[in-house]
């Protein structure tokens, strides 16, 4: 077997449904849930989003939909309380940014 053979990787993909898997369920209680179960995000347009991070320990099916390209989002959630999680991970991820960047301002 050659190098090139074994280069495959193998990416999560969790909960996150794409816009096709939108397509497929339109129509059901599924998609009439997730569009009540809905958020705004704004994103600084100079950072790239850490989406791992921020979906971790969903328990249902979500979506990421980009608005502008750049940096307003919005996010769809099975569960309501996908929302908290994410509120949660949001917060904890500005936190941590800004100790981050205190600490190298710093030095």
């Amino acid at each position: 077997m050659s190098d090139t053979d074994t280069k495959i990787k193998v990416l999560e993909n969790a909960g996150s449904l794409s816009e096709s898997d939108l397509e497929l369920i339109a129509g059901t209680d599924l998609i009439e849930m997730m569009m009540r179960n809905r958020i705004m995000m704004l994103a600084n347009p100079k950072e790239e989003c850490d989406w791992l991070t921020l979906t971790e320990g969903f328990t249902g099916l979500y979506h990421i939909r980009s608005i502008d390209g750049a940096r307003l989002f919005q996010l769809w959630f099975e569960h309501a309380y996908d929302i908290e999680t994410f509120k949660k991970n949001l917060f904890v991820a500005k936190i941590g940014n800004i100790a981050y960047t205190s600490t190298t301002a710093e030095k």
